[in-house]
């Protein structure tokens, strides 16, 4: 009762899922429960009228895919005993991402270094589907103590296709998966 709007960006130039969730308050709850940077936000989204699970985003705990808070913005009061402030959060690996430094050399298809610090635990750690394309090139690379999205998108602009007919790589993060 308390959300204003919810918002879900997801873009082809972007590497990770963000949001914001606009919320009234009118119990005074954000001074009851301050914030540190663990929350987790939990729903389940999908099209009125929409059948199939294609068309629902499920962000609950069950699937093990909650979205992160990683800041609060726009506190302003709208009347006596009311605020209005912005939540914004993101996915698991955004928040791996600002944690986390790859520093390691890859010798092999691209497309299995890229596999490598997407899933590994020591770095994004991602539970996602992840769909891609072979990379054609074998290289060795070094990556030089990059945060994971860097380090892949290093990669991405790096890696040629298998099939000729395609014309290269982005890294972006959907509601179903990278």
């Amino acid at each position: 009762g308390m959300m204003v709007e919810l918002n879900i960006y997801e873009s082809i130039f972007k590497n990770a899922l963000t949001g914001s969730i606009v919320i009234a308050d009118a119990q005074n709850l954000i001074a009851k429960l301050e914030l540190n940077g663990t929350e987790r936000i939990s729903f389940k989204l999908s099209t009125p009228g929409a059948m199939g699970n294609r068309t629902l985003i499920n962000a609950s705990e069950e699937t093990g895919h909650p979205f992160h808070v990683y800041k609060l913005t726009d506190r302003k009061q709208i009347a006596p005993g009311t605020l209005l402030y912005t939540l914004h959060f993101a996915s698991r690996e955004f928040m791996r991402n600002l944690r986390t430094k790859v520093s390691q050399a890859y010798n092999g298809r691209l497309d299995i270094a890229v596999r490598k610090i997407l899933q590994e635990e020591d770095y994004l750690d991602s539970r996602k589907k992840l769909k891609y394309e072979k990379t054609g090139n074998s290289n060795k690379i070094v990556i030089p103590n990059l945060r994971p999205f860097d380090a892949i998108n290093m990669i991405a602009n790096r890696s040629l296709p298998e099939k000729s007919n395609t014309v290269g790589y982005y890294f972006y993060q959907t509601v179903k998966g990278f």
